[in-house]
């Protein structure tokens, strides 16, 4: 339908170049349904054909025909409706060969629709690399968490593992110098020998260490026994066997003693005519409530002549 034109509303009067345009509608819209004879419809074609701005009215009145027939073919039957478009689709022919005899029109349209598609490739393929280096972000922050939370755990065991080492070389040295203060004492509490009139010597023996040396006994003369007080770090047995051996690894004595009452110190009383001069070690094991025997300590030293 042809689009009117309010003059009233306008502020200047119409020229005949708007009367003209109001012509040209009306007779566009005549011929595109089918109103006009066969003289007019020739010669309507022939000024199409020779005006593309007349080609683009028709365009826009076909146009608009063409969506009032689609509104009516929602009221009728298929039938009418068959019926009804057969008329304007041979109206339609001969125009569609003008449109199609304008190649420029065409190439634009299909230059317009290969920059559609390439654009659209284009977007598609950027957007594929996008998802694919956010994943790969994604997956490289995921690694990267793991490795964090790993280090963060191998550094929490290490720590704990650094404490308990502490924590046992601290009690290792208090029970060190635990020892030595009782070997300290223990050694203030032993009496020095009795004079070279007395007939019982006493000496104080702890334990052999790797790193030491023999300790030398200096029995005074006329000794006739020597009584070994050895430390030793429980007393929890039911008794004492002792197994003395020169530098030549001979039993020489093996007395049986008992477990002290009190203190971690087990006496035992030696004849001095059993150890002469020289190097000696003597063993110490305990007697368990069971009757078996289990190695307590182990004690050397040396017999020096007054």
């Amino acid at each position: 339908m042809p689009v009117p034109v309010n003059i009233a509303e306008s502020g200047d009067p119409p020229s005949d170049q708007d009367f003209e345009d109001i012509a040209e509608e009306e007779l566009i819209d005549a011929y595109v349904r089918g109103e006009l004879s066969l003289d007019e419809r020739k010669l309507l074609e022939k000024g199409l054909r020779a005006s593309p701005h007349l080609v683009d009215r028709f365009h826009f009145a076909r146009l608009l025909a063409d969506a009032a027939d689609q509104a009516a073919e929602d009221e009728v039957s298929p039938i009418e409706q068959d019926e009804e478009t057969l008329p304007s689709r041979k109206s339609w022919w001969p125009f569609g060969l003008a449109w199609g005899q304008r190649p420029a029109l065409n190439l634009a349209f299909a230059a317009c629709v290969l920059i559609i598609f390439i654009g659209g490739a284009g977007l598609l393929a950027g957007w594929i690399r996008v998802r694919r280096e956010f994943r790969q972000l994604a997956e490289q922050q995921a690694a990267l968490e793991r490795q964090k939370s790993e280090l963060h755990k191998s550094a929490a065991e290490q720590r704990l593992a650094t404490e308990q080492l502490t924590a046992e070389l601290r009690e290792k040295q208090q029970k060190l110098e635990a020892d030595q203060r009782r070997i300290d004492e223990l050694r203030q509490q032993v009496q020095e020998p009795v004079p070279s009139s007395a007939t019982v010597a006493t000496f104080f023996l702890p334990p052999a260490l790797r790193d030491s040396t023999e300790q030398e006994l200096k029995p005074p003369a006329g000794t006739s026994k020597i009584r070994l007080r050895l430390v030793v770090d429980s007393i929890g047995y039911r008794g004492f066997r002792v197994e003395v051996r020169n530098s030549q690894g001979k039993l020489i004595f093996q007395p049986r003693v008992r477990s002290p009452r009190s203190g971690k110190l087990v006496t035992i009383i030696i004849p001095s005519k059993v150890l002469s001069a020289g190097a000696y070690s003597l063993q110490l094991s305990g007697i368990s409530p069971d009757g078996a025997s289990e190695l307590v300590g182990n004690y050397s030293f040396r017999i020096a002549l007054p």
